[in-house]
């Protein structure tokens, strides 16, 4: 679901205080339009011309208003050259310059932006990976009880992504850090049962600075149901 901007100007014969004393009123019945979020009103006295920015939840209550606004300005109002535009809303640059308010980030949305980031690799590549270098670090992101359960890629470590925040961090105590993480240019792989959780983990060692890492596409369930083996779990 996009959000939708409205862009509306029209021109105005009367005065400003004319114009604002008719629809000042307007402004507390219009606030409970359907999926408006909000509206800046505009004037440029000048030119006898005004308008408003209108921002709304998706694409069909736009719509929607605007052909009601278009059939109003038809009507006996004293306004003229009524332009109404509709614009797609940029929703991540806008928040970054403060025209939209952060949404709160869920599970979810933070998988899809580490998705977006750090490549994913098919399990079957994966096991490719593994049998030509050796120095590839497969790392299961779950806690341990939850590996128990299902079992993991051979050869994986498990490093909880609590755990990793700071084993994977050169500036904490050197007794705090993994050794396995020390050269951030080494072959890593992150996983979990199904993948979010990994690529969450993928994302955190990205933004540390590791620049060869994947995210196992599908995570050890996909692993599993493209008949290739695991550990833990009594499974081999």
């Amino acid at each position: 679901m996009t959000q939708q901007i409205l862009q509306i100007n029209f021109n105005f014969s009367s005065s400003r205080a004319e114009y604002e004393a008719m629809t000042l009123p307007m402004a507390g019945s219009l606030a409970e339009t359907p999926g408006l979020n909000w509206k800046v009103w505009l004037m440029d006295e000048t030119n006898q011309e005004a308008g408003g920015i209108y921002l709304f939840d998706d694409e069909a209550t736009a719509e929607r208003f605007a052909q009601e606004i278009g059939a109003m300005m038809s009507g006996d109002l004293p306004f003229s050259n009524a332009s109404i535009k509709r614009f797609d809303v940029l929703a991540a640059h806008s928040v970054i310059t403060r025209g939209l308010p952060k949404r709160p980030r869920t599970f979810g949305n933070m998988a899809a932006e580490a998705l977006a980031v750090v490549p994913v690799i098919a399990p079957a590549e994966a096991q490719r990976l593994l049998q030509t270098d050796p120095n590839t670090l497969v790392i299961d992101v779950r806690d341990a009880a939850d590996i128990n359960q299902t079992g993991t890629v051979p050869g994986a470590v498990n490093l909880s992504y609590g755990a990793l925040t700071y084993l994977a961090d050169d500036e904490v105590p050197e007794t705090w850090r993994d050794p396995r993480l020390a050269d951030r240019n080494r072959p890593i792989i992150t996983t979990c049962i199904l993948g979010p959780l990994g690529a969450l983990g993928g994302k955190l060692l990205y933004d540390m600075g590791f620049r060869n890492v994947q995210i196992l596409e599908g995570g050890v369930q996909a692993w599993i149901e493209a008949g290739l083996p695991v550990e833990g779990n009594g499974r081999n």
